[in-house]
């Protein structure tokens, strides 16, 4: 069930949010940009899709968030790397144990998702504090005015989000759903 939740989910809160609202041409005014986000995660044009200006927020709000809380950050970035490293870890493991006659060929599949359920649910528990830190870096983007159009900068918002929602699955799920 957590597999399926996370599909829907990640579809839904990520991938559906991207396509729509990650292909709005926007424009930003680079200056004020810099003044509200500093000059180490500046966007690559004054013009583009609102995507490329929502991966630059996401890194800058990540930015700042390891400085003001880096507890919570190094704890989700811990989460990250067990959903990189636990769901292939299983199967070597659960593979290995098959071919030596140690683990029945029947759990080899029941084991990887298992481990791939953990590693979404872990990653779902954890993604609260990731998605403050990006509120707290919207309203600091509307606060700026870099964005001369108001659904520019809602755009650039709602891709934000939706790239949190789609990166925080297991890399596992991204070979399956794209």
């Amino acid at each position: 069930m957590p597999i399926i939740a996370a599909f829907v989910a990640r579809w839904w809160l990520g991938l559906r949010v991207i396509s729509t609202a990650g292909r709005r041409q926007c424009s930003c005014d680079l200056a004020l940009w810099e003044k509200s986000f500093g000059t180490e995660n500046p966007p690559p044009s004054k013009s583009g899709d609102a995507l490329i200006f929502a991966e630059t927020l996401r890194k800058a709000s990540l930015a700042d968030w390891k400085t003001r809380e880096p507890k919570a950050a190094a704890s989700r970035a811990g989460v990250r790397r067990f959903g990189m490293a636990v769901p292939p870890l299983a199967l070597m493991v659960v593979v290995l144990g098959a071919i030596v006659k140690r683990v029945p060929v029947n759990f080899v599949l029941p084991v990887f998702l298992t481990a791939i359920a953990l590693a979404i649910i872990f990653s779902y528990l954890s993604i609260a504090p990731e998605l403050n830190a990006m509120l707290i870096a919207s309203r600091r983007l509307r606060a700026s005015g870099a964005f001369h159009r108001r659904d520019d900068e809602d755009a650039v918002i709602a891709a934000t989000k939706a790239l949190v929602w789609k990166e925080s699955t297991p890399p596992i799920l991204n070979l399956i759903q794209k």
